[in-house]
């Protein structure tokens, strides 16, 4: 018995460490994933922890229809009345069934866009935002671009094809990410179903809304628990597509799939890749908004904090040492004659994070500091006195005056002793 076990060990051992090797490559290596185009990234930081094919142009179909819910948010309220236009019922692909004449609220238009993808209620929202879809297109596009989107160009607001309707998945993971700052899209995408009670068909039947995302609702096959909101697509010509946000122990990843042509492989492989991101990845907060990261000195007396205009994540790889260095990098200014409210922008920095460039952010002034006329009197004088030349003049000018009075007063007391022994008087 000894014998065999001391045979089997050698075996148990080698085991050990194939299975350790086993669990060490199934923790990092990223899943099959179907879809051409893939962006994974950090929600809070936005930095990308995954990407293939991540600048490269494919129809987005129906994830259109994330850009489409910010720029309606931005613009409209929620209770603002829509009355349906001739155009939208006629529009092609998914639809609820709205017809003209009839009035929607901006919020029932988005529910229906969002829930069941329908294109008739997103061509109403356009035309109520932009009076029509190549306009809301415009309007799109120049948007996404402020969101720092280099590679997209909107046509419509449904994701119908439209030749030179593209997009990538690195600039549809930036608009995901942006649209989670809406706590109404949020909240509208995350709903089952939706009643419209004042809106029945037609034929007086019930007419509902249910949400579509294959991954968030839980009689799906493709269900992922962590799913907190997304929107699905498709098209003939854009095939599968997909974007979607994660939570889990709060942690936040954004992921965006185009151009998938298998519809089972590609939400399977949702799930895996933010199964893969949060094994891998952990999200730091560097600094509050509001933090005190610096002063700026306008005087001996004198100086401004200087606090940070928003929240600042870092993401660190699995194993990765959490205590980072920081330092602020931003070109001096001269605030010294002006008058300071706290919440201006004081500077343009760059964040280093461990000896590199990670971030840019505004530097805000933390108080208020008024330039008043004593202030001027005073830093005019400082000025004065620390100018090395109006020193070097002013000793001169003294030096000239004290030889100027002491040959004056030479003069005078010669004067007076010449005339007191010319006319021996007592002066």
């Amino acid at each position: 018995m000894k014998k065999l076990i001391t045979k089997l060990l050698p075996l148990l051992f080698i085991c050990t460490i194939l299975i350790t090797n086993i669990t060490s490559i199934n923790t990092h290596a990223v899943p099959l994933l179907e879809a051409q185009g893939v962006v994974l990234m950090d929600g809070k930081s936005g930095e990308v922890l995954y990407s293939q094919n991540a600048d490269v142009q494919y129809e987005p179909a129906s994830i259109t229809k994330v850009m489409t819910a910010i720029v309606v948010l931005e613009n409209t309220k929620l209770d603002d009345k829509v009355t349906i236009g001739t155009n939208p019922p006629l529009v092609d692909g998914s639809a609820i069934g709205i017809r003209e004449g009839e009035v929607y609220t901006v919020e029932e238009l988005l529910i229906a866009m969002l829930l069941e993808s329908a294109n008739d209620c997103a061509e109403a929202l356009a035309e109520f935002v932009a009076g029509s879809n190549a306009e809301f297109g415009k309007l799109m596009t120049e948007r996404a671009k402020e969101l720092g989107c280099t590679n997209t160009i909107f046509k419509n607001p449904s994701g119908l094809h439209e030749e030179g309707h593209l997009t990538t998945a690195n600039d549809m993971a930036k608009i995901m990410r942006f649209a989670l700052n809406f706590d109404d899209f949020c909240r509208i995408s995350r709903i089952i179903s939706y009643k419209y009670v004042n809106h029945p068909y037609s034929d007086g039947t019930e007419k509902w809304a249910t949400n579509r995302n294959n991954c968030y609702v839980d009689w799906s096959q493709w269900y992922y628990e962590n799913i907190y909101c997304g929107k699905t697509g498709w098209t003939p010509e854009a095939n599968h597509t997909y974007v979607a946000t994660a939570v889990k122990d709060e942690e936040v990843l954004v992921a965006s799939f185009l151009n998938a042509y298998n519809k089972d492989t590609q939400y399977t492989s949702v799930g895996q890749l933010f199964d893969w991101g949060f094994e891998n990845f952990d999200s730091v907060k560097l600094f509050n908004k509001g933090d005190v990261v610096g002063e700026y000195q306008i005087s001996d007396n004198t100086s401004i904090p200087l606090v940070t205009n928003k929240d600042i994540y870092y993401t660190l790889s699995a194993g990765q040492d959490p205590n980072v260095t920081t330092a602020f990098n931003y070109a001096d200014k001269d605030y010294s004659e002006s008058s300071i409210k706290k919440g201006d922008v004081l500077f343009n920095a760059t964040l280093i994070v461990n000896g590199e460039k990670y971030t840019t952010l505004e530097l805000l002034s933390g108080i208020d500091r008024e330039y008043t006329a004593k202030i001027k009197i005073e830093n005019t004088f400082n000025k004065l006195i620390s100018n090395k030349i109006v020193i070097a003049v002013i000793v001169i000018l003294i030096i000239s005056l004290a030889i100027y009075l002491y040959i004056r007063k030479r003069k005078i007391n010669k004067k007076r002793d010449f005339m007191r022994k010319k006319y021996n008087l007592n002066i």
